[in-house]
């Protein structure tokens, strides 16, 4: 089953540190963290279009 979270979408208006922490918690419980770490961290195997 999914989950449908309902978050607004930044537009510069509203709270950057705000929208940040709900993002970072919503890709936390999704399993998808490493999402985070950036592109530098990215793994060597990953192509450019994943």
């Amino acid at each position: 089953m999914g989950s449908k979270w309902d978050i607004e979408k930044f537009t510069g208006s509203n709270d950057f540190g705000l929208w940040k922490v709900k993002m970072r918690a919503i890709l936390t419980h999704q399993k998808c963290s490493e999402a985070l770490s950036g592109i530098a961290n990215m793994p060597n195997t990953f192509s450019a279009a994943e």
